[in-house]
């Protein structure tokens, strides 16, 4: 690397060889997802048992989170090896767009295809899915289905991870200095706790805080920030307090779920506040330090995301996170059928939910090998330089 580029916290270590742990963390993120909709439904009159796997699920929402961090230490590790590629710009959102925008365009084709066959009503929403902007009509994306039995109220998080992937390489670009970058990426991860704060301080109760970009940065910075330490000489000190700080952060989540929120129920901006606010960040740091505990070597925690199960989930994610939704919404018509001939909402619910899963890890199996995998092979077209061919022996 050239002397301009150095910093007190160069290393010679790099993203190098596949990380398979973190196949295990993306089949965690979105087992969490497809769990949390898979199973949507009103606990409260069951018993203890019920009740509490049912808050388990719905707080499964949380994987969207864990992507983040993932996305946030992949992006930015390969964004500052690759710095001084000639290629840097054109060959990172080349890859990225034909890892993302196959799929994610191929189904939006579809549905728009079908919009005068099933009578779909777009609101305008259509042409921002389109520029991925679909977050700047926050309390509509986050209920939108244009029609029965489609939904897309989950593709906020895409707008979210694509705008960051916009923006972020001209950061790291920009700055190149590792110490610098650390400084961004943990001052940014504050700002936008300071930001959700200011917002809902200043009244807003809407979902503004849940889809803005800003506001949910700090996920995505700090596993920024993690790929950074990843190449320094403090990684062994990251490894060994890893495991500390994610307990003590899911501590604090799980408590706030079980006992704080509950009793604060006549105080409904305080748990808007937290629920809203610094909820998230704890999130971001509990599972940048999960995915850094992961790369701990001859851990459990290592060993139990270098499963074959949790890696599957992991490879096919993306296409189970676009097409699983509507899958889940024809399948959960199976729920009155079920509930009319066994009499137990339980049993419907798990059924109904079970046949979803199954078709939506189907569909994205079947999508990435027939469709998907014809645009990843393009990728041989764009590849970065070998790392020794930039920074020297």
């Amino acid at each position: 690397m050239p002397p301009q580029h150095k910093s007190a916290l160069a290393s010679p270590r790099s993203s190098g060889g596949h990380l398979r742990a973190l196949d295990g963390i993306r089949g965690l993120a979105i087992l969490m997802v497809i769990l949390s909709h898979g199973f949507e439904s009103n606990y409260d009159r069951g018993n203890f048992l019920v009740r509490f796997v049912g808050h388990v699920f719905y707080d499964g929402l949380f994987g969207v989170d864990l992507f983040f961090a993932l996305s946030g230490f992949l992006i930015t590790g390969i964004l500052v090896d690759t710095i001084d590629d000639p290629g840097y710009f054109r060959k990172f959102y080349a890859r990225r767009a034909l890892r993302i925008f196959p799929l994610y365009y191929g189904f939006l084709f579809v549905v728009l295809l079908l919009t005068p066959i099933l009578h779909l009503q777009w609101h305008g929403m259509g042409w921002l899915l389109l520029a991925y902007l679909q977050n700047l009509r926050p309390e509509q994306i986050v209920t939108f289905s244009p029609g029965a039995g489609i939904g897309l109220y989950h593709f906020w998080s895409l707008a979210i991870e694509e705008q960051f992937y916009l923006v972020w390489p001209a950061v790291v670009f920009a700055l190149r200095n590792r110490r610098t970058l650390l400084w961004t990426t943990l001052i940014g991860s504050v700002g936008s706790l300071v930001l959700r704060i200011v917002v809902i301080m200043n009244g807003d109760t809407t979902r503004f805080t849940h889809v803005n970009t800003l506001c949910r940065a700090d996920s995505l910075l700090l596993g920024g920030a993690l790929a950074l330490l990843y190449r320094t000489r403090y990684w062994d000190r990251v490894l060994r307090l890893a495991p500390y700080i994610f307990t003590a952060a899911a501590a604090v989540v799980i408590l706030s779920i079980t006992v704080v929120v509950p009793q604060a129920t006549g105080h409904p901006q305080a748990v808007f506040l937290w629920e809203e606010g610094y909820r998230y960040s704890f999130a971001a740091i509990g599972f940048t330090a999960l995915i850094a505990w992961a790369l701990r070597p001859v851990s459990l925690c290592r060993r139990l995301f270098e499963q074959s199960g949790l890696r599957f989930l992991g490879k096919y994610s993306y296409g189970i996170y676009v097409l699983h939704l509507p899958l889940l919404l024809v399948a959960g018509r199976l729920r009155p059928l079920l509930l009319e001939y066994t009499h137990s909402k339980l049993l419907a619910v798990v059924v109904a939910g079970v046949t979803g899963l199954g078709l939506g890890i189907l569909a994205a199996y079947l999508s990435y090998n027939l469709y998907e995998k014809r645009f990843l092979a393009m990728k041989r077209n764009v590849e970065y330089l070998p790392r020794e061919r930039l920074v020297g022996p």
